[in-house]
């Protein structure tokens, strides 16, 4: 399942860590949004990332989940681009 994840958090020191825990399961594809390709365990991995990383009175964050059929459905306009199909390593 592809996740598209966004977020406005004011904090930097939050929003360092939303971003850095982001770049172990997917890839940056605008300053605030994340596109990652992951099966159930790992999702849930990442949610409780960003849930550690946010402070949810003062945060937001969006989280889409996009089947294949959906995920097909995307346009990009502008120099935007949709991340390649990769693999990643969560440590």
């Amino acid at each position: 399942m592809r996740y598209v994840v966004c977020y406005d958090i004011s904090d930097d020191g939050r929003r360092r860590r939303l971003v850095e825990a982001l770049l172990d399961f997917g890839e940056r594809v605008q300053e605030s949004v994340f596109v990652a390709d992951l099966d159930e365990e790992l999702a849930g991995r990442m949610l409780a990332r960003v849930r550690a990383a946010v402070e949810e009175t003062e945060d937001a964050v969006h989280v889409f989940a996009l089947c294949e059929r959906c995920w097909g459905g995307v346009t990009t306009v502008g120099k935007g681009r949709l991340p390649e199909d990769r693999t990643y390593y969560v440590f």
